[in-house]
């Protein structure tokens, strides 16, 4: 009979946590998104810069004006020890998900609209490029650790997050998945 009980009250839980857990009818696959002007928040110019990439482009700040671009900042030893032990890469949360800015880099890589660019934070510049040969990755990359400093006032503290099409830097989405961040990316995207 206890057993029963239990059975009923664990039944409540469950359906009053349905109950108060917001419905998504947008198609979100985030069950806990906030409302939409909870949304990435765009307030800080990113100030004016010239590097080039790892491939040889000069990237400026008018590169970025009038494209909405994801912002990626990654490391060779972390991206490495992921790749060495990628059974227990979903319990390591922010560390390297270059394999998803590679497919998002492939899906909007023609994009007039979109881009995407990362940094590397090696102070050994020429790891970057080891390593991005060695994966196959072709997402434009600064190698860089000095200039995020200069051009990204949150830091390397946030390995991702937005710049508008005003060249205006998203607030750090803290607690947000870089999945999370790709399908606000998505929802902001011209159509």
């Amino acid at each position: 009979m206890r057993f029963v009980g239990l059975f009923f009250m664990a039944v409540a839980a469950v359906q009053a946590q349905q109950a108060s857990s917001p419905t998504r009818e947008d198609g979100s696959p985030f069950l806990s998104i906030p409302p939409e002007h909870e949304g990435l928040r765009f307030e800080v110019q990113v100030p004016p810069f010239e590097a080039k990439d790892i491939a040889g482009r000069t990237w400026r700040l008018e590169d970025l004006r009038g494209k909405l671009t994801l912002i990626y900042i990654w490391n060779t030893f972390e991206a490495r020890a992921v790749d060495a032990h990628a059974s227990i890469r979903d319990v390591i949360s922010g560390l390297s998900d270059l394999p998803e800015v590679q497919r998002f880099y492939d899906k909007v890589r023609h994009s007039r609209d979109i881009q995407v660019l990362t940094f590397c934070t090696d102070h050994d510049y020429t790891h970057a490029s080891e390593y991005m040969k060695e994966k196959k990755y072709s997402f434009p990359v600064i190698a860089d650790w000095v200039l995020i400093k200069k051009v990204l006032p949150f830091g390397a503290d946030q390995p991702y997050s937005v710049i508008d099409r005003d060249t205006r830097l998203s607030h750090p989405p803290r607690s947000w998945s870089l999945g999370r961040v790709l399908y606000e990316f998505e929802r902001n995207a011209p159509r």
